[in-house]
């Protein structure tokens, strides 16, 4: 009779440790993420304060240290005061290089800085990139967001038409293919324009979707699998 009531204490012991370990995974998991979204957008903004300040920090402090005696607080003070100077000179080029005298002068800097070997080379490609996602060249054809069948024909990935070319006689859709979660390296790949789908995506929209790895979806836009259908019945 005791080993039978030790058994009954023993299976009833061995689902008490159960429960307990399920209430405390799931409430674990669902605390860890509500937290994490929080702390990954505090590190997000961490980085860019540090990035931001790190610019004119190394001038500020010196300053700082030869006008107020080296308090605990000094160091803060000016990293604070390196952060919101970056964020006024940022602005103040912005502001000058929009204006006619500051545009002509600017684009003098640049045909200097694109005759110096590879550094000329790196900046044009890097000026390309950055003007493709700012949507400030309205003269670029870069600003169409696409579906392209890759890597095979039976999926698709979403794609930046930047461009045509004819190869063979036959016309190519030249894209840039982003990769997850970072939009700013991926593929540069030449599709046959009649298997290019487009989409009704924005820029900002279809790097929002990259980003999230396809969770943040832009609503009532085209999807590849509404896309694929529509050509199976002949309607692309």
């Amino acid at each position: 009779m005791s080993t039978e009531n030790n058994e009954i204490n023993l299976k009833h012991g061995e689902h008490d440790f159960k429960g307990t370990k399920n209430f405390c995974k799931k409430y674990f998991i669902a605390g860890l993420f509500m937290i994490l979204p929080l702390w990954l957008t505090a590190l997000v903004i961490v980085l860019i304060f540090n990035w931001t300040s790190g610019f004119s920090m190394p001038y500020l402090l010196p300053a700082f240290k030869f006008f107020i005696s080296d308090k605990s607080w000094v160091y803060m003070l000016a990293k604070v005061s390196s952060f919101f100077l970056t964020l006024v000179i940022i602005w103040s080029v912005g502001f000058f290089t929009t204006k006619f005298i500051g545009r002509k002068i600017f684009s003098l800097f640049e045909d200097l800085v694109s005759k110096i070997p590879l550094f000329g080379s790196i900046y044009g490609s890097l000026k390309k990139l950055t003007s493709f996602f700012s949507n400030n060249d309205k003269k670029m054809n870069f600003q169409k967001v696409v579906f392209i069948p890759f890597p095979n024909k039976d999926s698709y990935c979403v794609a930046f038409a930047t461009g045509e070319k004819t190869i063979n006689n036959k016309k190519y859709v030249t894209t840039f293919m982003p990769t997850t979660p970072n939009p700013t390296t991926g593929f540069l790949i030449l599709i046959k324009k009649e298997e290019v789908l487009e989409t009704d995506f924005t820029v900002e929209e279809a790097i929002t979707y990259i980003m999230s790895g396809g969770i943040l979806v832009p609503p009532d836009k085209v999807g590849p699998l509404n896309c694929s259908s529509e050509r199976e019945n002949g309607n692309i």
